[in-house]
Protein backbone atom coordinates (compact mmCIF):
# COMPACT_ATOMS: atom_id res chain seq x y z
CA UNK A 1 0.00 0.00 0.00
CA UNK A 2 1.02 3.51 -0.54
CA UNK A 3 -0.14 6.89 0.45
CA UNK A 4 -2.67 8.83 -1.96
CA UNK A 5 -0.35 12.30 -1.61
CA UNK A 6 2.95 13.37 -1.99
CA UNK A 7 4.33 14.63 1.59
CA UNK A 8 5.13 13.70 5.23
CA UNK A 9 2.56 12.27 7.75
CA UNK A 10 3.87 15.34 9.66
CA UNK A 11 2.74 17.53 6.80
CA UNK A 12 -0.66 15.94 6.94
CA UNK A 13 -1.27 16.06 10.63
CA UNK A 14 -0.55 19.60 10.31
CA UNK A 15 -2.35 20.35 7.62
CA UNK A 16 -5.35 18.60 9.21
CA UNK A 17 -5.23 21.29 12.12
CA UNK A 18 -5.18 23.87 9.40
CA UNK A 19 -8.49 22.37 7.90
CA UNK A 20 -9.59 22.23 11.51
CA UNK A 21 -9.01 26.19 12.10
CA UNK A 22 -10.72 26.44 8.34
CA UNK A 23 -13.67 24.15 9.36
CA UNK A 24 -13.90 26.37 12.48
CA UNK A 25 -13.53 29.83 10.47
CA UNK A 26 -16.36 28.92 7.73
CA UNK A 27 -18.41 26.97 10.19
CA UNK A 28 -21.43 28.76 9.04
CA UNK A 29 -21.08 27.94 5.62
CA UNK A 30 -19.78 24.07 6.01
CA UNK A 31 -22.96 23.35 8.28
CA UNK A 32 -25.31 24.82 5.55
CA UNK A 33 -23.57 21.85 3.07
CA UNK A 34 -24.10 19.31 5.80
CA UNK A 35 -20.60 19.45 8.06
CA UNK A 36 -21.34 20.08 11.35
CA UNK A 37 -19.19 20.75 14.32
CA UNK A 38 -19.82 16.62 15.31
CA UNK A 39 -18.06 16.43 11.61
CA UNK A 40 -15.05 18.32 12.79
CA UNK A 41 -14.52 16.70 16.18
CA UNK A 42 -14.65 13.07 14.21
CA UNK A 43 -11.80 14.39 12.15
CA UNK A 44 -9.67 16.15 14.65
CA UNK A 45 -9.74 12.88 16.92
CA UNK A 46 -9.04 10.38 13.76
CA UNK A 47 -6.49 12.97 13.51
CA UNK A 48 -5.10 13.02 16.95
CA UNK A 49 -5.36 8.96 17.20
CA UNK A 50 -3.04 8.93 14.06
CA UNK A 51 -0.85 11.47 15.77
CA UNK A 52 -0.14 9.10 18.48
CA UNK A 53 0.81 6.26 16.57
CA UNK A 54 4.20 5.08 16.65
CA UNK A 55 6.32 5.84 13.89
CA UNK A 56 7.89 3.33 11.35
CA UNK A 57 11.46 4.56 13.82
CA UNK A 58 10.13 3.02 16.52
CA UNK A 59 9.38 -0.15 14.95
CA UNK A 60 12.59 0.12 13.03
CA UNK A 61 14.39 0.16 16.37
CA UNK A 62 12.32 -3.11 17.73
CA UNK A 63 13.27 -4.83 14.50
CA UNK A 64 16.98 -4.36 15.30
CA UNK A 65 16.43 -5.12 19.01
CA UNK A 66 15.51 -8.65 17.91
CA UNK A 67 18.14 -9.17 15.24
CA UNK A 68 20.74 -7.90 17.66
CA UNK A 69 19.25 -10.55 19.95
CA UNK A 70 19.43 -13.34 17.10
CA UNK A 71 23.17 -12.08 16.45
CA UNK A 72 23.67 -12.59 19.88
CA UNK A 73 22.67 -15.82 20.32
CA UNK A 74 23.90 -17.07 17.08
CA UNK A 75 27.47 -16.02 18.02
CA UNK A 76 27.19 -17.64 20.99
CA UNK A 77 26.12 -20.85 19.51
CA UNK A 78 28.89 -20.59 17.27
CA UNK A 79 31.17 -20.10 20.07
CA UNK A 80 29.99 -23.29 22.01
CA UNK A 81 30.31 -25.75 18.76
CA UNK A 82 33.38 -24.47 17.99
CA UNK A 83 34.40 -25.08 21.41
CA UNK A 84 32.95 -28.46 21.19
CA UNK A 85 34.34 -28.84 17.43
CA UNK A 86 38.75 -28.43 19.61
CA UNK A 87 37.69 -31.25 22.67
CA UNK A 88 36.33 -33.35 20.24
CA UNK A 89 39.43 -33.65 18.12
CA UNK A 90 41.18 -34.38 21.10
CA UNK A 91 39.58 -36.58 22.20
CA UNK A 92 38.50 -38.81 18.96
CA UNK A 93 41.06 -37.82 16.66
CA UNK A 94 40.82 -35.65 14.02
CA UNK A 95 41.12 -38.39 11.54
CA UNK A 96 38.95 -40.93 13.59
CA UNK A 97 35.66 -41.99 11.96
CA UNK A 98 33.78 -40.84 15.76
CA UNK A 99 35.05 -37.14 14.75
CA UNK A 100 34.04 -37.62 11.41
CA UNK A 101 30.16 -38.38 12.54
CA UNK A 102 30.36 -34.75 14.19
CA UNK A 103 30.78 -33.61 10.73
CA UNK A 104 32.19 -30.50 11.52
CA UNK A 105 32.49 -27.67 7.96
CA UNK A 106 31.94 -23.96 8.20
CA UNK A 107 30.15 -23.56 11.49
CA UNK A 108 31.08 -19.20 10.93
CA UNK A 109 29.96 -19.46 7.60
CA UNK A 110 26.55 -21.47 8.18
CA UNK A 111 23.29 -19.91 7.91
CA UNK A 112 21.64 -19.42 11.06
CA UNK A 113 19.12 -21.75 9.83
CA UNK A 114 21.40 -24.58 8.80
CA UNK A 115 23.44 -23.71 12.20
CA UNK A 116 20.26 -24.99 14.49
CA UNK A 117 19.79 -28.21 12.53
CA UNK A 118 23.86 -28.71 12.65
CA UNK A 119 23.94 -28.13 16.48
CA UNK A 120 20.66 -30.23 17.07
CA UNK A 121 23.11 -33.25 15.21
CA UNK A 122 25.84 -32.57 17.22
CA UNK A 123 23.99 -32.50 20.40
CA UNK A 124 22.68 -36.13 19.26
CA UNK A 125 25.80 -37.49 18.48
CA UNK A 126 28.07 -36.18 20.91
CA UNK A 127 25.36 -37.60 23.59
CA UNK A 128 26.12 -41.49 21.51
CA UNK A 129 30.16 -41.26 22.94
CA UNK A 130 29.56 -39.13 25.83
CA UNK A 131 32.30 -41.33 27.60
CA UNK A 132 34.87 -41.46 24.69
CA UNK A 133 34.29 -37.36 24.98
CA UNK A 134 34.01 -37.16 28.39
CA UNK A 135 38.05 -37.22 28.79
CA UNK A 136 38.22 -33.84 27.63
CA UNK A 137 35.29 -32.74 29.65
CA UNK A 138 32.71 -32.48 26.90
CA UNK A 139 29.66 -33.16 29.82
CA UNK A 140 26.00 -33.45 29.54
CA UNK A 141 25.76 -30.38 31.43
CA UNK A 142 28.04 -29.03 28.52
CA UNK A 143 25.09 -30.28 26.06
CA UNK A 144 22.70 -29.27 27.52
CA UNK A 145 23.79 -25.28 27.39
CA UNK A 146 23.96 -26.47 23.85
CA UNK A 147 20.41 -27.21 23.17
CA UNK A 148 19.53 -24.22 25.60
CA UNK A 149 21.30 -21.89 22.93
CA UNK A 150 19.90 -23.60 20.17
CA UNK A 151 16.30 -23.30 21.25
CA UNK A 152 17.24 -19.66 22.09
CA UNK A 153 18.37 -18.66 18.79
CA UNK A 154 15.69 -20.88 17.37
CA UNK A 155 13.52 -18.52 19.46
CA UNK A 156 15.00 -15.15 18.17
CA UNK A 157 14.69 -16.10 14.63
CA UNK A 158 11.22 -16.24 15.18
CA UNK A 159 10.66 -13.25 17.03
CA UNK A 160 12.52 -11.41 14.44
CA UNK A 161 10.64 -12.39 11.94
CA UNK A 162 7.46 -11.76 13.50
CA UNK A 163 9.09 -8.03 14.43
CA UNK A 164 9.46 -7.70 10.32
CA UNK A 165 6.13 -9.00 10.25
CA UNK A 166 5.00 -6.42 12.65
CA UNK A 167 6.83 -3.48 11.14
CA UNK A 168 5.03 -4.46 7.93
CA UNK A 169 1.56 -4.28 8.99
CA UNK A 170 1.68 -1.36 11.13
CA UNK A 171 3.23 0.81 7.91
CA UNK A 172 0.10 0.01 6.56
CA UNK A 173 -1.99 0.65 9.01
CA UNK A 174 -0.72 4.36 9.28
CA UNK A 175 -0.78 4.57 5.51
CA UNK A 176 -4.30 3.49 5.51
CA UNK A 177 -5.44 5.52 8.26
CA UNK A 178 -3.53 8.54 6.47
CA UNK A 179 -5.74 8.00 3.38
CA UNK A 180 -8.62 8.31 4.93
CA UNK A 181 -7.30 11.25 6.80
CA UNK A 182 -6.38 12.82 3.87
CA UNK A 183 -10.13 11.67 1.36
CA UNK A 184 -11.41 13.89 4.23
CA UNK A 185 -9.44 16.71 3.76
CA UNK A 186 -9.63 16.63 -0.04
CA UNK A 187 -13.26 16.15 0.71
CA UNK A 188 -13.62 19.28 2.57
CA UNK A 189 -11.43 21.46 0.08
CA UNK A 190 -13.82 20.36 -2.38
CA UNK A 191 -16.37 21.53 -0.63
CA UNK A 192 -14.75 24.68 0.81
CA UNK A 193 -13.53 25.83 -3.33
CA UNK A 194 -17.68 25.51 -4.09
CA UNK A 195 -18.46 27.13 -1.13
CA UNK A 196 -16.34 30.03 -1.68
CA UNK A 197 -15.81 30.18 -6.08
CA UNK A 198 -16.55 33.92 -7.11
CA UNK A 199 -16.74 34.92 -3.85
CA UNK A 200 -13.51 35.35 -1.89
CA UNK A 201 -10.39 34.65 -3.51
CA UNK A 202 -8.43 34.15 -0.68
CA UNK A 203 -10.31 31.58 1.35
CA UNK A 204 -11.01 29.66 -1.78
CA UNK A 205 -7.38 29.62 -2.26
CA UNK A 206 -7.02 28.23 1.20
CA UNK A 207 -8.65 25.08 0.34
CA UNK A 208 -6.82 24.70 -3.05
CA UNK A 209 -3.63 24.56 -0.87
CA UNK A 210 -4.89 22.16 1.52
CA UNK A 211 -6.03 20.21 -0.65
CA UNK A 212 -3.49 19.48 -3.25
CA UNK A 213 -1.65 15.84 -3.15
CA UNK A 214 1.51 18.07 -2.89
CA UNK A 215 3.67 19.83 -0.43
CA UNK A 216 2.82 23.37 -0.42
CA UNK A 217 5.31 26.07 0.16
CA UNK A 218 6.55 28.04 2.58
CA UNK A 219 4.79 31.15 1.19
CA UNK A 220 1.72 29.82 0.64
CA UNK A 221 1.49 28.54 4.12
CA UNK A 222 2.24 31.16 5.20
CA UNK A 223 -0.30 33.25 2.99
CA UNK A 224 -3.04 30.51 3.97
CA UNK A 225 -2.79 30.70 7.56
CA UNK A 226 -3.19 35.15 7.32
CA UNK A 227 -6.13 34.26 5.47
CA UNK A 228 -7.24 31.33 8.33
CA UNK A 229 -7.43 34.17 10.96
Amino acid sequence: MSTNFNFSFGTLTQRADRIDSLLQRDSAEFEHMGYDDSYRNRLKADVEVFRQLPSDDYWLGQQMLKTEDKKRFQQSLEDQLINLRFRAKMALGEQSVEYRALRFGKIQTMKEQDLIIFANHVSTTCREMLEKLAQRNITESMLEDLDVTTQQLDDAIDEQKKMISTREAKSFEREEKANAIYTQIAEICEVGKKIWEEKNEAYYNDYVIYGSKEAVTEEEETQAEESAE
